[in-house]
This record gives structure tokens, C-alpha cells and sequence, in this order.
């Protein structure tokens, strides 16, 4: 019986390979016949690939071109307020209008970009060369605030290309557009004109200060609108073009307006504009800073500080005691490193400050956070002030203080005293002599009320 079901397994085995080798062959024939397939479509995708390589350039497709065919399929539905707009310096209307990526007008009223120039032979014999720009090196504006100035004026801070400003002359001009439909039609401004505060210390872009003014009260119902800028080039970068481009500044929603703000009494009688702050600061000093000046300004006191990449972990927790108790706000301003001014843009910074606080303040400050206000013994910043009240604006002088000298009554007492206590004021004047003047911005200025930040001085012993 095992011999007889042994021979049967062999018989049966048998029979079993033979069909596996069935299968096998099965299978691997219908692998072949896809692998040919699979082959012949890549040898037909290798052979086009090298057929592109070997055609013209003037067959060859670029990415404007697929994005052209793209957007001519697909259409999108956002809509923005900026606009630009392209016309010859001798025409007084735009014949060419470039529209966003993200505009709603179709890709088909989008103009192709000019024909390349090529050389050609004139009629003297000259050989004419063909000049083809390309891109744009720089911004024509960059906005930080816009902040109205009255019932009828604005000012709208930023950036703008310093070459342009520089050597060309470019223009300004506002439009307020109301936000009723029923409302009168937009108006622009009579009088528009421009500030360059930061004495051509710009680098590619540079600090503009554009004022508006209307010739009557706009949104004086109080029905909201939208202030536009409408910036051109005047043919700078290119005196074939004005271009200009056109966006929005300023929205009031209705109701937002708030006349009362112009004439009532200021929430603070001294407010500080700060520098940007940036690199390794150190919390211990910025404790020692803000304390010194809060008890010295007094409860209708407020500190505006610019954080430019200073205002790490370690320094937001000195910070933050006094942001609960209302003494300090706090703005983040590292985005606008990505534009390459001067000193963090410290011209911008500040303008912008007095612009947007100018109204909430009797008094306001620009100094740095490594200087300090010193007033002589019997005398408080009211009483200086007081004496002041005349002025709108005045400038104080500098004393440095010595890192090196120290009080002989401090000794053995110095780890328990501030850093503001362990310096000593130096007094180096010798004699009357005319000291020079060292322009900065955020100097010792105090500014009551001013339309816009004039020309600071600072006074540096020497």
C-alpha cells in the first residue's frame, strides 16, 4: 500500500509541475508582451525628447509660453486693487495695461511682451544695436502706513526706489473714492507733494513721505471710502514709458471716522517712538531702560517699540510686564528687512510712528534705547516742558557717559547697583568752540504735533 500511494504521488507530482510549467509559460508570455509594449513607448518619448533637443529655438516652447496657454484654459475670479498702467511720456492716456497675475481680466487682454530689437544696417552704413530690457530691479512703492492728517489731508510713508528719486522725477497723487454708491464721484488732490527724510542715506530704496491734500473734506459723512496713491515714474528707468501704478492706501469703513481725534485732548502727554531693534540686546540693560523712563515720564506715559529682530525670548519677558500694564506696545517690523535700506529702515520707522501717534500725545520722543534722558536736580519733564511750550519742536544736547571711570564711594557695592548707576557722566567741553552736528533721525528730538518729521539734529561732543 505505501509503495502503490508513493507511485501515485509521483504520478500526481508529475502532472503538477507539468501544469505549474503551464502557468509559467503563460505568464511569462504575457510579460513579454507588455514589456515590448512599455519598451516602445519609451524608445518613442527618447526619440521626441531628442528631436526638441536638435529643433530651432524659434520652435522651442518657454515658460511664458505655457503660461500663456494656461491662462488662456483657465480663468481665476480674485480681484486686486492694484493696477499698472504703461503709456508713452508724450501721451496723456494709458494705451497699454499690464494686469496681475491674480486679476480677473482674461489672459487674452494681457499684451504679449515686445518683440526682441535686433541689429540692423541704417541707411548711412550704421550698424544699429538693439537693447532689450528685461524684469524690474526694484519696487516702484512699498507701503508701511498711510494716517490721515486732518479732515482734508493724508500721509502715506514707505519706500521707494532711490535711483528713481534720485534722478528722475517722479510724482504722487491721491484719490479718494467713496465707498457709497450714492455718494459723489472720487476726487483727487489739489496738492500732493513728497518728503525724503533720511538725507540720501537710502540704499536701494529709500524712506518717501507723500502728503495729500484735498481742496475740501472728504468722507465728512462719515459714509467710508478708500484712499489710492497713484504713483508714476515720469520716465525714469525707462523715458519711453510713464508707468504708473495705482493701489490702495487707506479704507475707512462707514462710521470708522472719528473728527473728535484732531481736536480733543491727547490720551498721553508723552509718548515714545522707538528705534528698530535688532542684534544681541540685553535683557538686564532693557529692564534697567524701561524703568527708568516710565517713572520718569509718569503715569500718561507710552513706549512704542520697533522689534527688528532684537526683541528675542529673554527681552519679551521684560517686556511683557509692562505691555499688561498699558506702558508699551509692542510692533513687529522684521518683514521690512527684506528691503534693503538704510539702518533697518530707521527713517521709515519712525516716520511712521509720528504719523500714526501724533494726535495721541502732547509730547513725543526719538531717542535710542542706550540713551537716557537726564534732567539737573529740582527740575521734572513737566517743568521743562512747560518752559517749552512755545516750540513744537527743539533738540537737547549729548553727554556720554564713561565705561571706564567709577564713583570711589561706590566701591564694594557695585553688583548691587544698575548699569545706569555704575556709569558717570563726562563732561568734555573745553572751552567755546563750535562742535559739529551729526545728522540722525531718531536723535534727541522732541516733536509736538508736527505735520511731518523735519530735519533732526544731533549734537555729539567731541
Amino acid at each position: 500500500m505505501g509503495k502503490e500511494r508513493s507511485e501515485k504521488e509521483k504520478v500526481g507530482g508529475g502532472e503538477h509541475n507539468k501544469r505549474n510549467m503551464f502557468v509559467s509559460c503563460v505568464v511569462m508570455n504575457s510579460c513579454a508582451a507588455e514589456l515590448k509594449l512599455a519598451l516602445t513607448a519609451l524608445l518613442v518619448l527618447c526619440s521626441i525628447a531628442t528631436l526638441f533637443q536638435i529643433l530651432p529655438s524659434r520652435f522651442a516652447i518657454s515658460a511664458s509660453d505655457l503660461r500663456f496657454c494656461i491662462s488662456r484654459i483657465t480663468t481665476t475670479t480674485t480681484t486686486t486693487t492694484t493696477t499698472t498702467s504703461i503709456a508713452p511720456l508724450n501721451s496723456s492716456s494709458s494705451t497699454t495695461s499690464i494686469a496681475p497675475l491674480n486679476s480677473s481680466t482674461t489672459a487674452s487682454l494681457t499684451p504679449s511682451p515686445p518683440s526682441a530689437q535686433k541689429e540692423q544696417v541704417a541707411a548711412n552704413g550704421a550698424i544699429k544695436r538693439g537693447f532689450n530690457p528685461y524684469g524690474s530691479a526694484a519696487y516702484n512703492f512699498i507701503t508701511m502706513g498711510a494716517y490721515r492728517g486732518g479732515s482734508d489731508t493724508f500721509a502715506i510713508i514707505g519706500l521707494a526706489s532711490k535711483p528713481l528719486l534720485l534722478y528722475s522725477k517722479p510724482t504722487y497723487q491721491c484719490e479718494w473714492v467713496p465707498e457709497s454708491s450714492s455718494a459723489s464721484n472720487s476726487t483727487f488732490s489739489t496738492v500732493s507733494y513728497r518728503i525724503l527724510p533720511d538725507w540720501g542715506y537710502g540704499r536701494v530704496y529709500t524712506v518717501v513721505v507723500v502728503n495729500c491734500t484735498f481742496s475740501e473734506a472728504v468722507n465728512g459723512e462719515n459714509s467710508g471710502g478708500k484712499l489710492f496713491l497713484e504713483a508714476s515714474t515720469s520716465g525714469g528707468g525707462d523715458k519711453n514709458f510713464n508707468i504708473t501704478d495705482r493701489f490702495e492706501v487707506l479704507n475707512e469703513s462707514p462710521g470708522d471716522l472719528n473728527m473728535t481725534l484732531f481736536s480733543s485732548k491727547p490720551k498721553y502727554d508723552y509718548l515714545y517712538c522707538g528705534s528698530p531693534l535688532y542684534g544681541g540686546l540685553s535683557p538686564q540693560r532693557v529692564r534697567e531702560w524701561i524703568a527708568y523712563h516710565v517713572r520718569l515720564f509718569g503715569e500718561r506715559s507710552h513706549f512704542v517699540i520697533h522689534d527688528a529682530g532684537g526683541v528675542h525670548e529673554e527681552v519679551l519677558e521684560v517686556l511683557k510686564p509692562w505691555m499688561e500694564l498699558g506702558y508699551v506696545t509692542l510692533q513687529d517690523i522684521k518683514e521690512q528687512e527684506r528691503f534693503d535700506g538704510y539702518y533697518h529702515n530707521q527713517f521709515m520707522v519712525v516716520n511712521d510712528c509720528l504719523h500714526r501717534y501724533k494726535f495721541a500725545a502732547k509730547w513725543m520722543f526719538f531717542f535710542d534705547v542706550d540713551e537716557y534722558i537726564y534732567l539737573p536736580p529740582k527740575n521734572t519733564i513737566k517743568s521743562v516742558l512747560d518752559s517749552l511750550s512755545d516750540y513744537t519742536q527743539f533738540t537737547f544736547e549729548q553727554m556720554p557717559m564713561s565705561s571706564k571711570l567709577c564713583l570711589s564711594a561706590d566701591y564694594g557695592r557695585y553688583y548691587r547697583k544698575w548699569g545706569l548707576e555704575k556709569l558717570v557722566y563726562r563732561d568734555v567741553k573745553r572751552g567755546v568752540r563750535k562742535r559739529p552736528e551729526i545728522r540722525n533721525p531718531a536723535a534727541q528730538c522732541l516733536c509736538k504735533r508736527s505735520a511731518h518729521v523735519p530735519e533732526l539734529r544731533r549734537k555729539n561732543n567731541s
